[in-house]
């Protein structure tokens, strides 16, 4: 039995250039849970060695972390820079399913407060290389702060996971949106599969609006915020991967519009994020 870090975690120091990252995990789906996963993505310039690595859950309900589950095999394989791996409980309902595991329903826990670790079993101690803690942080099981972003049961196909795609900047909840299930490939908050509202932030007050939409001739996307208030609105343009392609503070005085020349990227969709001190919100366009 391998020996959880709960006890003593100040005897491991995380990695804080970790290798390998926990990137996307779905842990809980329309009626019963049995769709779950979580994806493994090798972030680094080298293989990893897999078989090396154990995979620790813990449950956070009272609190404090309470090891409920691991997983480890020394038969699975090296991991290619770049590449991913899944672990899931129903490999035909999981494209890109490396390693299905028991059991087939609940494999997750769905929170608040609960934590998943990755621990590198093959060194003179047990060594934490990635964890994220979501519903919450779980204390001595989380980078920063945890992810506020929640799965939810209410609408399928939708997930947490670091956007952009294998982004760690060590801190839970910069790193991890609500998104598209996307297990095996990139990460992506709003393919045209998956509503816009899963995976951007939307605090705008009643009544607040702004626009986004093709000039004509479709080389050029024209913004407008008419609800400004005298506060600065700034925008920022993302390709659906998380990559920032633009971004425009806008002076008080003026009338908060702005023009983005989109010849690099037709047949794309881009989000088109307005941010002010009070709100947030995001548009999406295909550029033809």
């Amino acid at each position: 039995m391998k020996k959880s870090l709960l006890f003593a975690p100040l005897a491991f120091a995380l990695n804080a250039s970790a290798q390998v990252v926990i990137n996307e995990v779905d842990y809980d789906q329309v009626g019963t849970d049995n769709q779950e996963y979580l994806e493994i993505k090798n972030v680094g310039t080298v293989d990893f060695p897999l078989q090396y690595l154990t995979v620790e859950m813990y449950n956070g309900s009272t609190g404090t972390g309470v090891i409920y589950r691991t997983f480890s095999n020394p038969a699975w394989p090296a991991l290619g820079p770049g590449q991913y791996f899944v672990i899931c409980t129903n490999a035909g309902a999981t494209a890109g399913c490396n390693e299905v595991v028991t059991p087939a329903t609940n494999l997750i826990q769905n929170g608040p407060s609960d934590a998943i670790v990755l621990v590198l079993t093959e060194n003179p101690s047990p060594l934490i290389i990635d964890m994220v803690s979501y519903g919450g942080s779980l204390p001595d099981h989380t980078e920063g702060t945890g992810t506020t972003a929640v799965d939810v049961n209410s609408n399928g196909g939708v997930s947490i996971g670091r956007w952009p795609d294998g982004s760690d900047t060590q801190n839970n909840n910069a790193d991890f949106r609500l998104m598209c299930t996307t297990p095996g490939a990139t990460n992506v908050i709003d393919p045209v599969a998956c509503d816009l509202s899963t995976g951007v932030l939307d605090i705008a007050r009643v009544g607040a609006t702004f626009t986004a939409l093709l000039a004509p001739g479709g080389e050029h996307i024209m913004v407008f915020d008419p609800d400004r208030a005298g506060e600065r609105p700034t925008f920022d343009v993302f390709t659906v991967d998380g990559s920032l392609v633009a971004s425009s503070g806008v002076a008080a005085s003026s009338t908060g519009s702005w023009t983005f020349p989109v010849s690099a990227h037709h047949g794309s969709m881009l989000l088109i994020r307005l941010t002010t001190p009070t709100r947030q919100e995001t548009r999406r366009v295909i550029v033809p």
